[in-house]
């Protein structure tokens, strides 16, 4: 039995499949965004704080931006546990 191949559809739209520029970021850059986002994170905390003490914002207010920070900088901890423990797991894999 024999198989032929017709060739490709006329319908096919290959522009499609290119890469687009937007696309072109990598690890690093990612990483990179997050990380300085949890750090304008912690710096608003920061600011939170300084402002609540000098009663320009209410201690809800304070507290919600403390807590955001809080919870991206866990998130991130968790994060680089996971990165570190997956690293750890390569290279004790035999070749």
């Amino acid at each position: 039995m024999r198989v032929q191949f017709g060739g490709l559809p006329q319908s096919v739209n290959f522009s499609k499949l290119q890469p687009r520029d937007e696309q072109g970021k990598n690890f690093q850059d990612y990483l990179r965004d997050a990380l300085q986002e949890v750090n304008q994170l912690q710096q608003q905390g920061d600011v939170a704080f300084t402002k609540l003490l000098t009663g320009e914002i209410e201690f809800h207010e304070a507290m919600i931006m403390a807590e955001k920070a809080n919870l991206a900088l866990q998130l991130t901890m968790a994060i680089r546990t996971k990165l570190i423990e997956a690293y750890q797991e390569i290279m004790r894999m035999q070749v």
